[in-house]
């Protein structure tokens, strides 16, 4: 499996990170930007990849198209396809659009940063060229770096809410719950490390479990207890219109988005 990245912008490096802990080579991936060359050299020389100022799209298994939304559609155009997997890590872009200008089979991902670490979230959007190995190869490139899900025109702009934006969401509660502990005499390091150790292991166990949240929430706050007050604080605030209304704005504007 070759693997060309045009675009090496934070999710491309994410995403290539993730690739490599996962056992890729780097001399299975290609990396070009057409912005920014120091960065692209960087890379090169920490991950070890390889770089291109110019690139046979054709001689790469997967063309990963990383580029800002505005030019993917030109950048597609502007190449004669014969071989590759096209994928798209753009926002606001449907497979049917690359597969109609480049004449192959594509699909739309929409991953989030915890890839590099292979924790990562996908949304995987195939487009109607794709057949079931297309889908497969696709599938099991990105549950190298986490888990997917396949996502549609109806679904996308959810699922970029859910797992594209949430973790700002989550950063946002971390952030606001480790002033505690550094006001209770611990350091910012271990303050944030403990509330995100938690905040893992709960995440964790929701991945494995199928019980109601509500039910798993009554495994910890005895009645009248420290986890059952605290609880009865969030819940006589609202949280769940909070982090409700919070996804549907995310969701709305990624309806709202202009397409290129």
């Amino acid at each position: 499996m070759n693997i060309l990245m045009v675009g090496a912008g934070s999710m491309s490096e994410s995403l290539v990170r993730g690739w490599l802990a996962s056992g890729v080579l780097p001399e299975q991936i290609t990396m070009t930007n057409r912005s920014d060359r120091t960065r692209l050299t960087a890379l090169q020389a920490e991950l070890g990849v390889q770089i291109v100022d110019e690139e046979d799209v054709n001689a790469y298994d997967i063309v990963v198209l990383a580029m800002q939304p505005d030019g993917v559609i030109p950048y597609v155009q502007s190449k004669t396809w014969s071989t590759p997997l096209l994928v798209s890590v753009a926002a606001h872009i449907e497979p049917s659009e690359i597969e109609e200008a480049s004449g192959l089979p594509a699909v739309c991902a929409m991953p989030n940063t915890p890839v590099a670490y292979r924790s990562g979230m996908t949304g995987l959007w195939f487009g109607p060229e794709t057949d079931d190995t297309v889908r497969e190869t696709a599938t099991a490139l990105f549950e190298r770096v986490g888990r997917t899900a396949v996502t549609d025109a109806k679904t996308m702009s959810a699922f970029m809410a859910a797992a594209g934006c949430s973790p700002a969401f989550f950063y946002e509660i971390v952030g606001s719950m480790t002033p505690v502990l550094t006001d209770a005499g611990f350091d910012e390091a271990t303050a944030r490390q403990i509330v995100a150790q938690a905040m893992k292991g709960s995440a964790e166990l929701l991945l494995h479990e199928t019980r109601p949240t509500n039910d798993l929430i009554a495994d910890v706050a005895a009645p009248d207890g420290p986890t059952d007050r605290g609880v009865g604080v969030l819940r006589s605030r609202d949280l769940a219109d909070v982090m409700a209304s919070a996804l549907r704005e995310s969701a709305r504007e990624e309806v709202e988005q202009p397409k290129n």
